[in-house]
């Protein structure tokens, strides 16, 4: 029941993927408190959020399984940037699967070969020919499309966090507890998820 937390090769990664037919990928962050040094205090924080955070990548399914869970790292990073130090792009992770992102992996194509790709489509920026950029018909409807997908990975994070442990603001320091910490509510999820379906 307990998600994987390292892969020691491609072969292995598709293994353990073998009965999912994509895989969901997303990014959650668990509030700590603000470290006392300047330095950790920067690397701690989160602009998204806007507070301190450590921050862990998560593969999921449909079934809202949790099959990979990332060791936890500084708020300060991004999931893309997560995902390329995690998975290097030097090798062929994905290359049978379709993989469902969303808007913080804009690029993944350019760097991952993948069977196939699902990701919404990004509101252009604002300028001077065009102050108020709004996305078509098609591209709002696709969008649509890719967060039904998406919803899955957004509910396996949601079940995770059932643990108030994860939900509140957390006062341990030990980085290697909250690692046990993250784990274990992942696996218990996953536990939960077996003993309903």
């Amino acid at each position: 029941m307990m998600p994987k937390r390292t892969f020691e090769s491609v072969e292995e990664f598709e293994q353990h993927f073998a009965d999912a037919d994509e895989v969901l990928v997303d990014g959650t962050e668990n509030m700590c408190f603000r470290p006392k040094c300047n330095e950790n205090q920067r690397v701690k924080y989160s602009g998204k959020k806007g507070t301190h955070t450590d921050i862990a990548l998560l593969f999921s399914d449909r079934r809202r399984f949790i099959y990979y869970l990332s060791r936890l790292h500084e708020g300060s990073k991004v999931d893309f940037g997560l995902l390329k130090e995690e998975f290097p792009p030097e090798k062929d992770w994905f290359r049978n699967q379709k993989v469902v992102i969303d808007l913080g992996f804009v690029g993944i194509e350019k760097e991952y070969r993948m069977k196939q790709v699902m990701i919404g489509t990004k509101r252009p920026r604002k300028s001077k020919a065009n102050p108020a950029p709004k996305l078509t018909k098609e591209q709002q409807e696709w969008n649509s499309t890719v967060s039904r997908e998406r919803i899955y990975v957004e509910h396996a994070i949601g079940g995770m966090k059932r643990y108030r442990i994860l939900k509140n603001r957390c006062r341990i320091k030990c980085q290697t507890l909250k690692n046990e910490i993250i784990g274990i509510c992942a696996g218990l999820w996953n536990y939960h998820l077996m003993l309903t379906n």
